[in-house]
């Protein structure tokens, strides 16, 4: 096996002998062939864990008291903590470590075995501080988020996608998802994909502080891969590999071919997730919300288009609309959010169930103009309009199902604390604020009972589903991308001070949560959902190819990714629980829309969609039913049994 590497190979001593072997001037292209995860354990070296301390700072220039002994070398960036107070453990009131704030970063430019030198670096967005002595230096033990980006448009993108997982599967680095790079970059408008200030933005808005640029050329029938690992701190190379890569076919190979996709890196498309069953709309879904709107114990459907609601009867293949939204303002509505549950208290008579509204987030020239709909014994009317709140029904744990509401603001979406909002004898009445951490909107976020304790879910602006205490303190954090959205608004007058671009607001998507039965402990499972975008090397958004949806469970110590639906036919816009009505096992109840891209252009004059139902995935169904019972909808307030 022969392999380019250049830079600092020599410093790492344990490994000399090996390397040795790889740091002769080899010919451009090598014949001999390596594997991805060979590169991937040289390019680990140059990420050892390093713990260190300052030992003296004079203006920018800071030394430290380890050196090329701890696997230091120049161009290293190690990250610079300050130890803040101290925490105990609750029990033993044992000492368990700081809470640390990061100042910024060192860039070592010189190294002596036992001590070396370097640049710092503050944090951008940080607080403004100067490293001192005694403050900690670091490279961390843990998996290092990287990012993977193509060093030209002719980069082959199946074989990034190879090496971000191959990186993902070497318990040193946590690679982000390749979807997310692509549509990072054409958001930068990257045109030097080489040019480290360049390079340096993007590892910002990435989030991360390596990047891994990878470039491929064809050799006949072969891949050589060329990877400089690049500081996102200086954007400045660290390292250089090259080999030729073995088990991986040139996509053009492939094509010419005119066969099957072969080698390590064809993924071709995930497996098609196959519905139970497909019910055509004759319009376009883009909310859902299920619920007992009559109150007889019979679920229905309320689907919004983004203008009007229409209240519909699925059953087997075939959808019954029983109620249909008329009114002067049905052309100028703006949907954006659709909830259901029982928010009014009523005494029940016999053979009666409670009864189910329904909650419209409306918006009309850029306002809240939000309504309640309610049924009467014949029909749907609304029970309160003109609100100016943005509303939703949420199932508040201990509570259960409650109205709540927030305002929008002159100069931000929105403002104020989130109040509940009751019944009292024929209106909505404004009651004291809910906890609600700060930060986290009134959408694309659901509070759940865990382990006794209220904690929050949001699918953060990064679009990562995130989890947070009460206190607003993050806790968990996917390392799957979601996104895919397309669920946004224009707020404020025309007149604003803000301009367009400033005051249009994506929200993000519906997160479900269902509680396995029988357990006596908390372990829901979280239901998320993406849409995937095209994959390729052009500078543009070329639109989406297919949804996915993850299930999440919490162990009683983390969340893990306890199954997922790899390829939903569609573009996914909503998504709701539901129950088999024969076999009473959970459902899943999607609403898709024709997929859009620069191959199909089919939504911009199909005006129908689709309503599919999915079991859920074998391992997510045992965990939900380790009793034999089945399990609770736990975030769908209407109490509907079937469909």
């Amino acid at each position: 096996m022969r392999m380019v590497v250049s830079n600092r190979l020599m410093v790492l001593g344990i490994l000399s002998g090996f390397f040795l072997v790889f740091a002769h001037c080899l010919p451009a292209y090598s014949a001999e062939q390596v594997r991805t995860r060979d590169m991937i354990r040289i390019l680990a070296t140059f990420y050892p864990k390093v713990t260190a301390r300052v030992s003296s700072v004079d203006g920018r220039n800071v030394s430290l008291d380890r050196g090329e002994k701890a696997g230091i070398y120049p161009g290293m960036i190690l990250e610079v903590v300050r130890e803040g107070k101290a925490f105990r453990d609750p029990y033993t009131h044992m000492k368990l470590g700081y809470r640390e704030t990061r100042i910024g970063d060192v860039e070592i430019v010189s190294v002596s075995p036992d001590s070396s030198g370097g640049i710092f670096h503050p944090e951008p967005k940080g607080p403004a501080m100067r490293p001192v002595a005694g403050d900690p230096v670091r490279v961390s033990g843990a998996p290092l988020p990287v990012a993977v980006v193509p060093a030209s448009n002719y980069t082959d993108v199946r074989v990034l996608a190879h090496l971000a997982r191959r990186l993902d599967g070497s318990g040193r680095f946590r690679a982000v998802d390749p979807f997310r790079v692509e549509v990072s970059m054409n958001t930068l408008g990257l045109g030097k994909k080489r040019d480290p200030a360049s390079l340096v933005r993007l590892s910002r808005l990435l989030g991360v502080k390596e990047l891994i640029v990878a470039d491929t050329t064809l050799v006949g029938k072969q891949v050589q891969l060329d990877l400089e690992a690049v500081s996102g701190t200086t954007g400045r190379t660290v390292a250089r590999l090259s080999g030729m890569l073995s088990g991986i076919q040139p996509f053009s190979e492939d094509l010419a071919a005119g066969g099957p996709l072969t080698g390590i890196v064809a993924p071709g498309l995930p497996p098609l997730s196959n519905p139970n069953s497909v019910v055509t709309v004759p319009f376009i879904p883009r909310f859902l919300s299920l619920g007992d709107f009559r109150g007889n114990s019979g679920t229905l459907v309320a689907l919004s288009d983004s203008h009007r609601i229409y209240v519909t009867d699925l059953s087997g293949n075939s959808l019954h609309v029983k109620f249909e939204e008329v009114n002067h303002w049905v052309s100028v509505n703006r949907h954006v959010f659709l909830s259901s549950g029982p928010i009014i208290p009523r005494t029940l008579g016999k053979g009666e169930s409670r009864r189910s509204q329904i909650v419209v987030t409306n918006i009309v020239g850029g306002s809240p103009y939000s309504y309640v709909l309610d049924y009467d014994g014949k029909t749907l009317h609304r029970i309160w309009k003109h609100v100016k709140l943005y509303l939703r029904v949420v199932d508040l744990p201990g509570r259960g199902a409650t109205l709540l509401g927030q305002r929008m603001g002159v100069n931000r979406p929105f403002l104020g604390l989130i109040h509940r909002y009751e019944w009292v004898r024929d209106h909505f009445e404004k009651e004291e604020a809910v906890s609600w951490p700060p930060g986290i909107t009134l959408f694309g976020t659901q509070p759940i009972s865990l382990d006794g304790k209220n904690v929050f879910l949001e699918v953060a602006a990064d679009d990562h589903l995130e989890v947070y205490d009460a206190n607003g303190d993050l806790r968990f954090k996917s390392p799957v991308f979601l996104g895919g959205y397309f669920n946004h608004f224009v707020y404020g007058r025309p007149h604003a001070l803000l301009p367009v671009r400033q005051r249009n607001v994506h929200l993000k998507g519906r997160i479900l949560t269902i509680e396995p039965a029988g357990t006596g402990r908390s372990h829901p499972v979280v239901i998320v959902y993406k849409n995937v975008p095209m994959s390729s090397g052009g500078e543009r958004f070329q639109g989406y190819q297919y949804g996915q949806i993850y299930f999440y469970q919490w162990t009683g110590v983390n969340w893990i990714l306890k199954g997922k639906l790899a390829r939903v036919k569609g573009f996914i816009s909503d998504i709701a629980l539901t129950n088999d009505p024969k076999t009473l096992k959970p459902e899943l109840l999607v609403a898709t829309e024709p997929v859009f891209n620069f191959m199909n252009i089919q939504n911009l004059y199909v005006n129908e969609g689709k309503l599919s139902t999915y079991s859920f995935p074998a391992a997510v169904e045992k965990a939900l039913t380790p009793s034999g019972a089945p399990p609770s909808l736990i975030n769908r307030p209407s109490g509907g049994t079937g469909r």
